[in-house]
């Protein structure tokens, strides 16, 4: 199939399992250029379109919980020339994960390894600060639309930390336990919610981002299992639940109401809305593939080849794009 409507974007992904960087046909998802002069393995992956880069941690050689030779660099790619610009060296913090970008311009990365989240400069692309948050399982985190703030999930501490962001330092304000450890976590554009998956049971943590108080616990239809990733779409309209190791993916609205659950791959791990807003792309690590769901149909409409260990995928507008400074 080709996907409609993604004139004046493109298509980038991170292999896992080869040490690759993947730029693919934003409508055949075909490859149209590699890079694979990295250190193993990258892992997640962050787009900043206005300054035309792309940062891909380097988590390390393992996974996690057993990382025994976790890196310490963030590979920073040119989306313009696809090429690899640098490695920023984030020593001596270890096991870069997952990176976004703060309301005050800078990169937040955590580093599982070092109980901490680290501070990047887009614009000089060096380390420039740290904040310890006191768990080495600190794995994700979700910054706060307008805010000088950020939400780590601490996986099996069965914990969240609200963050404040104070110039490159900021500091651990509040700490949430909740009843069972977490795994991925993502921030409504239009709601005042943090919602985090449930590793040990098919259920959803509502959370209040202001105050992080748990508000509510939704189940996750059609999963057997925890989920893995959540993702809103950019307009908040639609929430995206996959699976963790298990082949579904389900959706909800703005408020939560359950959609449908449909079908994927083996070992899906991370997904994206294309620019329309009218698919979700789930990555399939194990089976090689992408999976296309209508979200208009309710269902998969395509599973489609990509090579092993593709765990994430972002579409990125290719203009304005500014040459990325050397």
């Amino acid at each position: 199939m080709q996907i409609s409507n993604v004139s004046g974007f493109g298509l980038i992904a991170v292999d896992k399992s080869a040490g690759r960087i993947l730029f693919l046909d934003p409508a055949t998802l075909e490859i149209r250029n590699v890079i694979d002069d990295l250190p193993p393995k990258p892992h997640e992956l962050l787009i900043l379109p206005q300054q035309g880069k792309a940062y891909v941690p380097i988590y390390g050689d393992g996974i996690h919980g057993d990382n025994p030779h976790p890196e310490h660099h963030i590979a920073v790619v040119d989306l313009a020339r696809q090429r690899l610009i640098k490695l920023i060296d984030v020593s001596p913090f270890k096991g870069p994960h997952t990176a976004r970008l703060g309301a005050n311009g800078l990169i937040y990365c955590c580093c599982e390894e070092s109980a901490a989240v680290v501070a990047i400069d887009p614009h000089s692309d060096t380390l420039v600060g740290h904040i310890n948050v006191g768990s080495d399982n600190v794995h994700r985190l979700a910054t706060i639309p307008g805010r000088n703030q950020l939400i780590t999930e601490n996986e099996e501490d069965k914990s969240l930390c609200q963050v404040d962001l104070n110039g490159t330092e900021g500091q651990v304000i509040k700490t949430l336990i909740v009843p069972g450890s977490v795994n991925g976590i993502d921030t409504s554009p239009i709601r005042p919610w943090v919602v985090a998956t449930s590793s040990d049971a098919p259920e959803l943590f509502v959370i209040d981002r202001d105050h992080l108080q748990l508000l509510d616990r939704v189940p996750i239809v059609g999963h057997r299992k925890g989920g893995q990733l959540v993702r809103f779409r950019s307009d908040g309209e639609v929430l995206a639940v996959i699976g963790d190791f298990e082949p579904v993916a389900s959706f909800y609205d703005k408020d939560l109401h359950h959609l449908f659950t449909a079908q994927v791959q083996d070992k899906p791990l991370d997904g994206a809305f294309t620019p329309d807003g009218r698919y979700f792309l789930v990555a399939n690590e194990n089976s090689g593939s992408i999976s296309v769901i209508s979200l208009e149909e309710g269902r998969t409409v395509e599973h489609i080849s990509v090579p092993e260990g593709c765990e994430v995928l972002v579409y990125y507008p290719l203009a304005p794009i500014y040459v990325a400074s050397r």
